[in-house]
């Protein structure tokens, strides 16, 4: 617990954390209330499909976009101006709602979030020092999660009792609220000193072949995608038609996912004392054990048992992967790496999702789940095999913080 309270101790990463809460309870609200209202208003399932389309394709075109501005403006301006544009955008949906406008608002926001989150996850290193820094993860993925719980279900409160429409105005105001409380954080320079957006392409380009970290995890990235794209979408098949569960049954799955993943967090700073690409690499081949499990059991039991695994190993996974990029990755491209690698990791998801359903249709779900849990096991052997070359006191360590940012 000492290690959160000195991250939190910072100001400018006490801002970035609070701040993460306030726009991520507004995304939970709005993706209730977003598929929930296209169809009410087309009773197409392929409509709200459409939607899922829009924001995935949103988050690709996003991440190319990010490789122009990202590490080239000062991080405060482009954060603010990020959620100023999702606010602008989210408004318009709250004052003329249509199913059309519905997927332009699902497209524009996803492109807003894959240009903010690489931002905010190559800042936090220059705001707390390197020894808080898993702590400072844990946190920010506290701040995604906890939401989720407890304003999804307003989400679907607001719809039921008032409008979408009042969903998506709660959206809108999540965001300016955010870009107010960012307001507050320091002035950093750039960590790019490219003249021009073009400069960022190669300047990447380079970094994949010269950072020891990048291409191994890029292709491990990749690689998970394949298996975890199909997974998470078609949990709610394999629920239903493998494990007999109705709606409650599900529900209760997907709280235990929820609970998982709020307590993994506790358990990671202990787990990345050894090296952050052990637990990477060890999270692939857990989970992929797990959903080779769920594509063979039957009871829901313990199909639940290995979704709080799941959970828990997930969440501890990812802080993992923040951290290590964090800290192998320089700064003048680190922002860019983290949009890179969020860019190939939709690429693979939605390329997963689409051979998911035909494998699904062709030979059941249950093989759909078995060849992901293969497919992940791959991964994480992957990983170990090349990321452990990759010391992690053998690359750049975390920039000395702002002494702006150390201030209560």
């Amino acid at each position: 617990m000492h290690q959160y309270r000195q991250a939190l101790a910072v100001r400018g990463y006490r801002r970035m954390w609070a701040a993460a809460l306030v726009s991520r309870a507004g995304d939970a609200i709005n993706f209730v209330a977003l598929p929930l209202y296209v169809f009410g208003v087309t009773g197409s399932a392929v409509a709200v499909s459409a939607l899922v389309l829009a924001e995935g394709v949103g988050l690709i075109v996003g991440g190319v976009a990010a490789q122009l501005v990202v590490d080239r403006v000062p991080p405060r301006r482009l954060l603010i101006a990020a959620d100023v544009a999702r606010a602008v955008v989210a408004i318009l949906l709250a004052l003329d709602a249509s199913f059309p406008l519905a997927v332009a608002v699902s497209f524009l926001l996803a492109a807003g979030t894959a240009v903010f989150n690489p931002v905010s996850s190559a800042l936090v290193p220059r705001l707390v020092r390197d020894d808080t820094l898993p702590a400072a993860n844990t946190l920010t993925w506290t701040a995604g999660v906890v939401p989720q719980l407890v304003a999804a279900p307003l989400g679907g409160l607001l719809v039921a009792a008032a409008s979408a429409r009042a969903a998506f105005a709660v959206n809108a105001v999540s965001f300016a609220g955010s870009a107010l409380i960012l307001a507050a954080i320091p002035r950093m320079a750039p960590a790019s000193t490219s003249a021009t957006p073009w400069r960022q392409l190669p300047e990447i380009g380079r970094a994949v072949r010269e950072v020891p970290v990048l291409r191994p995890l890029l292709t491990v990235q990749a690689l998970a995608a394949l298996s975890a794209g199909a997974t998470s979408a078609l949990l709610v098949v394999l629920a239903r038609t493998a494990y007999g569960l109705g709606p409650t049954g599900y529900g209760l799955w997907l709280a235990v996912i929820g609970s998982g993943a709020v307590v993994g967090p506790l358990v990671v700073a202990r787990l990345l004392r050894p090296a952050p690409w052990k637990t990477v690499s060890g999270a692939y081949m857990i989970r992929g054990a797990g959903d080779i499990g769920l594509g063979l059991l039957s009871q829901s039991v313990a199909g639940g048992g290995l979704l709080a695994i799941y959970a828990v190993n997930t969440s501890t996974g990812m802080i993992a992967y923040q951290t290590l990029v964090q800290r192998s990755v320089p700064l003048r491209v680190r922002g860019r790496s983290f949009a890179l690698l969020d860019m190939v990791w939709q690429v693979g998801r939605l390329v997963s999702v689409a051979i998911g359903g035909v494998i699904a249709a062709a030979a059941g779900i249950r093989v759909v789940y078995v060849i992901g849990g293969v497919l992940l096991i791959a991964a994480g052997a992957l990983g170990t095999a090349t990321l452990r070359h990759v010391a992690d006191n053998g690359g750049p360590r975390s920039e000395k913080p702002s002494t702006h940012g150390q201030s209560m």
